[in-house]
């Protein structure tokens, strides 16, 4: 079974979500969630954009992007939303590649570990082994990154 996203969040009528990802405060409840008043804080979202309301036939996609500072809609056809998910796969592999280089590796699967058992820029010991100054250094997730 498919579930779809139960409302468009900028409630809009001429376009039905596919898809959503939601900021939401980490203290709300599902019956909050699916109050008609409920605005999530920040959102991506994919839908399909009503025939009678597109003003390109074939744009029947329409792409949002909603916080507090952006507010981004488009609406794509299936060429455009194909060559907008690849660029931002360009971008992420292009990222990814410029911190393998730099020497950054990141580890999802630190999170949980114990902070003593993660890798520190001083050289801290992993799993009982020092690490040298040309290993790369390896950083949990969450931490930030300046990339420019």
């Amino acid at each position: 079974m498919l579930m779809t996203p139960f409302r468009c969040w900028r409630n809009r009528t001429d376009c039905s979500p596919l898809h959503s990802i939601e900021a939401t405060p980490p203290d709300l409840t599902p019956e909050e969630f699916e109050a008609p008043d409920f605005n999530p804080i920040s959102f991506v979202c994919c839908g399909l954009v009503a025939e009678g309301e597109r003003k390109v036939a074939q744009d029947c996609y329409r792409l949002c992007f909603k916080n507090d500072v952006v507010d981004d809609m488009s609406d794509n056809d299936l060429q455009d939303l194909t060559h907008v998910v690849a660029v931002i796969g360009q971008a992420l592999a292009i990222t990814a590649t410029r911190m393998v280089n730099s020497g950054t590796v990141e580890v999802p699967t630190m999170q949980g570990r114990p902070h003593a058992e993660q890798n520190s820029a001083t050289g801290s010991t992993d799993n009982g082994r020092t690490r040298s100054s040309t290993e790369p250094q390896i950083l949990p997730s969450e931490t930030q990154h300046d990339l420019s």
